[in-house]
């Protein structure tokens, strides 16, 4: 996989309406292909593993589900898989950490408690677990897995937490679902735009404000001021894949638009206008953004393709740091 970071050219908005069309049906169909590879592998993997044997070294691994650099563990990066939860230490070194294989959907770390995250997705087989897992805790760092809502019913491929205390979720499972209790009771938010727009491909909600809401989709970026019930376009009219606030500025935002030469872009007003940082994927879209919680020039990026990536200078290039499943 390469990358190739360009000059952005024209302003958003400017350019032709069927290469635009191109370009997202291309990145819909990567995303349409590992959809149908995960459910096709589910139930190959290895069994659960004994919560106290030590981690595994990772050779190849198969789908990036979700990235995190928690605020408790800034020096780590926590990439979920479709064969199990995956620790990059401070020193490195890759370790498949999670003691069942589970295909780990949704991802997100805890903003405050340390050890805490929050995931979706299927069981590992031998687990006894019903799939969809629905709504998972870990409180030992990602190691163990205990589900505590929706269990059999949904299975969140998009997830967001609310950072003051962790309690406000929001989750993506064929509707939109929100929890104000840490996952423990959820209700379904009727959300019609946004089903409209196909359902949400990644969600960020506001630091400060659990009712503004984000959401990526293949039509553009949403945004919704009163929990998911009503939306505005922030960005029309193209297919946006992930978005994330910046940490410490609650009016940064940073997400990846799916079209060649545009790629990954940001706003330093809330929305109302947008810059082109200048790296775009050939072949590929970014799936997920995770922002380092104390320096906003670090980042890491995850794709569709089984890759991950790290900037230094606030998205302008990036190194690999895993490609086509593969860490380097």
């Amino acid at each position: 996989m390469t990358t190739t970071a360009r000059t952005p050219r024209r302003p958003a908005g400017q350019r032709a309406v069927t290469r635009r069309r191109r370009a997202l049906l291309a990145v819909l169909a990567v995303v349409a292909v590992a959809v149908v590879a995960g459910v096709a592998l589910f139930g190959e993997r290895d069994g659960p593993q004994d919560a106290t044997a030590e981690p595994r070294p990772v050779e190849t691994f198969m789908h990036i589900h979700g990235v995190e650099v928690p605020a408790w563990a800034p020096d780590e990066v926590y990439v979920s898989t479709h064969q199990g939860l995956i620790r990059i230490g401070a020193d490195g070194e890759w370790r498949f950490i999670s003691a069942s294989d589970h295909d780990f959907m949704g991802f997100r770390a805890h903003p405050g408690e340390p050890e805490v995250f929050y995931s979706s997705g299927h069981p590992d087989l031998d687990s006894g677990v019903s799939n969809p897992v629905g709504f998972m805790v870990s409180r030992d760092g990602a190691v163990t897995w205990e589900p505590i809502a929706l269990e059999g019913a949904a299975d969140f491929h998009a997830m967001a937490v609310q950072s003051d205390d962790g309690d406000v979720v929001y989750g993506w499972s064929g509707g939109l679902h929100r929890s104000a209790d840490g996952g423990q009771t959820w209700e379904q938010v009727p959300a019609g735009t946004l089903e409209q727009a196909g359902g949400a491909l990644g969600l960020a909600v506001h630091p400060g404000d659990p009712d503004e809401l984000l959401a990526a989709t293949q039509v553009g970026l949403l945004r919704s001021r009163d929990g998911g019930r009503s939306w505005e376009p922030l960005l029309a009219g193209v297919g946006v894949t992930a978005v994330e606030f910046v940490p410490g500025d609650t009016e940064r935002l940073v997400a990846y638009v799916a079209e060649p030469a545009q790629g990954l872009v940001s706003s330093d007003d809330g929305g109302a206008s947008w810059t082109e940082v200048g790296w775009a994927l050939e072949g590929d879209a970014v799936g997920h953004i995770a922002m380092h919680p104390e320096d906003p020039d670090v980042v890491h990026v995850g794709t569709y393709g089984e890759s991950l990536y790290r900037s230094g200078d606030g998205g302008r290039s990036f190194e690999p740091l895993a490609e086509a499943g593969v860490p380097r």
